[in-house]
Order: C-alpha cells, then structure tokens, then sequence
C-alpha cells in the first residue's frame, strides 16, 4: 500500500517499522517517525501516547500473523509440519515493510526494547517454546530438553540471519537464498538430527 494510501496511524507504524529495521530501537524517535511518515511528529503522541505504545502496536501487528502459525503446533505432528508451522512463518515480510522480514523486527524489539513490547514478546515466546520442544522432542529422543532448546535457538538464529539485520533475506555466494524452505529446512534437520553436544 502506498504511504498516501494509508492512514495516520499505519504511516506512522510504517514509517516506525522501516526505522526499527534498518536502525534499531535506538534509532527511533518521535520526531525521526513524524519525518519519515512525512507528517508532524506530534502526530505519533496523538495517535500512540508515546514511543513505547507505538512499538507495542508494531510487535503485535508482526507477532499476531507468526503466531497465528505456531499456535498450530501440536505434540505429535509429522515432523515436516511441524517444520512448515515453526520456520514459515520466521521469514514472512514485516506487516508494513516490503522486502522486511518480521523476524526482525521482533527480534530487535525483543533484545532492545524495554517495557511493554520487550514483555509481550518474551511471554508469547516463553509459552511458544514449551509447545515446541514437545513437538519436536520425540522426533529427536537422543536430545535432551536443554540440548533441544539450544539447538532450537541456533536454528532460529540461522532464520534470522547474520547480523547487521537487513531487509530481505541473506544471500549466499551461490545464489542461495537463506529464506528458501528447502534450505532452511534441511538446515534445521541437520541441526537437530546431529549427535548430543558433550559438555
């Protein structure tokens, strides 16, 4: 949708989202959102109250459409469902941002923002990880439940992207695309199918 196609609040959200991708949280200000949404920067106190409000809004806007995806994620789902369900929806676009990955944005939310986003965020994902080590654990008996978890995080890590955070998704060398499913599936197969790390 084009900016002049939008509304106040969706300029604002899109403009905030743009920022957060390509900045971070620590790049965000009213008057930086007010200047790329091309409107007054007041406008995103009027319509959010604050900064806080206005990045609770964008968390729930990319959270909802990811989640609505994992929440599908039940003990004793094929695996290759189970993968579809989990890893799909890490590299679906940002709601606002064409070529953004959601990911992304909650990741920054969930590693520098603080108050209200960083909370939504880390308790939706503290219940979401549970489901999924139990879908996942009988696929992958010789796991424990804290080697699974950790292999768990490698592999969102490896969905994510290596940092600096970009829009779209990284590129091999070869013209691989990280995003692809068959390349991100059979990453996350080998990394769960290894042998248990010896501490």
């Amino acid at each position: 949708m084009a900016l002049g196609e939008m509304s106040t609040s969706e300029r604002l959200l899109a403009a905030a989202e743009e920022i957060l991708v390509e900045h971070g949280v620590t790049g965000l200000s009213v008057r930086k959102v007010g200047d790329r949404a091309k409107v007054n920067p007041t406008l995103v106190t009027y319509h959010f109250k604050s900064i806080e409000n206005l990045l609770v809004e964008l968390a729930r806007r990319n959270l909802e459409p990811i989640f609505a995806e994992w929440d599908q994620i039940q003990p004793g789902m094929a695996l290759d469902d189970v993968m579809s369900k989990w890893l799909l929806p890490m590299v679906a676009p940002t709601h606002f941002t064409p070529g953004g990955r959601a990911l992304v944005v909650l990741d920054e939310l969930t590693a520098h923002a603080e108050g209200a986003p960083r909370k939504l965020l880390l308790e939706r994902l503290a219940d979401f990880i549970v489901r999924l080590r139990e879908a996942l654990q009988p696929h992958y008996p010789h796991l424990d439940e804290g080697e699974l978890r950790a292999r768990i995080r490698f592999i969102s890590a490896g969905a994510l992207g290596p940092s600096p955070r970009t829009h779209g998704a990284p590129v091999l060398p070869d013209g691989r695309v990280l995003d692809d499913p068959k390349f991100l599936f059979a990453f996350a197969r080998a990394a769960l199918a290894g042998q248990a790390a010896e501490w």
